[in-house]
């Protein structure tokens, strides 16, 4: 491989690992969708206690995190295409 090539296969090895995180992102959306209804019967629908704040927090954080480095991406992606 030619040193002209490096930067090109770190571009490309980055746009990869951005839609992994997209394909992520849609997954654990989905999942959120489909166990919604029963979140709610199972958890928002009960007295609040500390094993409520736990789930909550162990369920969102992750899902915040992920959100973030999305939303990260696509605006370093519209700043470097625009």
């Amino acid at each position: 491989m030619a040193d002209s090539d490096v930067p090109i296969q770190a571009l490309y090895q980055v746009q990869s690992f951005n839609y992994l995180t997209m394909a992520t992102g849609a997954a654990v959306m989905y999942d959120q969708v489909l166990n919604f209804s029963q979140e709610v019967d199972h958890i928002w629908n009960r007295r609040w206690g500390l094993t409520t704040a736990l789930y909550l927090v162990a369920r969102y954080s992750g899902s915040l995190s992920l959100f973030t480095n999305i939303a990260w991406f696509v605006r370093l992606n519209w700043t470097l295409t625009g």
